[in-house]
């Protein structure tokens, strides 16, 4: 949407609120919190295509699964982490089996020997021209990373959450601050265990909550956007989501996630070595993504 049709935030919160009030008796949710840097020149066009083809995508499933979709876009001129931080607060969830999903489509970055920072860091600094933009201490003051907004999001009390960051994960010169390390140590304390597998039957199983985090390429790689389809990660994704959805039983709420994961992972990396990433080198885009369970 062009900045000038884009409606205010706070019009957009009301809208997110109102979709939640809102609901079908006993029917099961699933809230969207898309972020995309439309602002950005060098992305502005691939974003906005993610954040379409991920709005499309999901809403497809819901009406597929017979679930309630409530989401919020945070882009353009709304672009800015103070608002991401509104549109968490105001998650209102209700059924046993609701979702929450978290989808980035923007820049993105580790910190230099990081070991905690398999994950990228998020850059959600709002565009306004500044010099001040490209410091460091600005960078980190917005900013965040993936695996710390899934544990925020997990809180809001859903069984199923997903956090997917389309963004670089190429490292910069600088360690990570004192209090991201904190942060990330907190996560590390309170994550659910890690599991290699994800059965339909602990999967619908009420007793078990599912997080899955994805990061469309590795620590120390670029990711690649393409204008004319968008980022290649999200155009897989998208594509092998709704070409799983259309061959799983209507009212089905089981989606195999890791088969859909790897299998994008495998069309991304395969797709980015035919796109030149600079200096005549080739894309190499390994994406990486894990499942955490824990009993309830």
């Amino acid at each position: 949407m062009p900045v000038n049709e884009q409606k205010p935030f706070l019009e957009l919160l009301e809208i997110f609120k109102s979709s939640m009030r809102e609901r079908a008796v006993q029917q099961p949710r699933l809230v969207l919190i898309t972020m995309a840097n439309t602002h950005d020149a060098l992305l502005n066009k691939a974003c906005s295509k993610d954040a379409n083809s991920i709005k499309k995508v999901f809403a497809k499933i819901c009406k597929h699964i017979h679930f309630d979709f409530c989401e919020i876009e945070i882009s353009g001129q709304n672009y800015h982490r103070e608002n991401l931080k509104h549109a968490i607060s105001s998650i209102v969830l209700h059924s046993a089996d609701d979702v929450t999903v978290f989808y980035y489509s923007g820049h993105g970055f580790s910190y230099e020997k990081d070991r905690k920072g398999k994950y990228p860091q998020i850059d959600m600094r709002a565009h306004d021209d500044q010099a001040r933009d490209n410091k460091i201490s600005f960078i980190e003051k917005y900013t965040e990373n993936l695996a710390v907004i899934l544990n925020v999001i997990r809180f809001k009390g859903a069984r199923i959450n997903i956090a997917i960051a389309d963004c670089c994960n190429s490292t910069i010169p600088f360690k990570r601050p004192v209090d991201s390390e904190q942060k990330m140590n907190v996560v590390k304390g309170i994550m659910t265990h890690k599991s290699k597998a994800l059965p339909k039957k602990l999967f619908n199983d009420e007793k078990y909550a599912v997080s899955i985090l994805v990061s469309a390429s590795k620590q120390g790689q670029y990711a690649v956007s393409d204008s004319k389809i968008g980022s290649i990660f999200t155009h897989h994704f998208a594509h092998t989501l709704e070409t799983t959805i259309s061959n799983h039983r209507k009212g089905s709420q089981y989606l195999p996630w890791l088969k859909i994961l790897k299998t994008t992972a495998d069309q991304a990396f395969t797709d980015s070595q035919s796109y030149d990433i600079g200096d005549g080198k080739a894309g190499k885009q390994n994406a990486v993504f894990e499942v955490f369970i824990d009993k309830e």
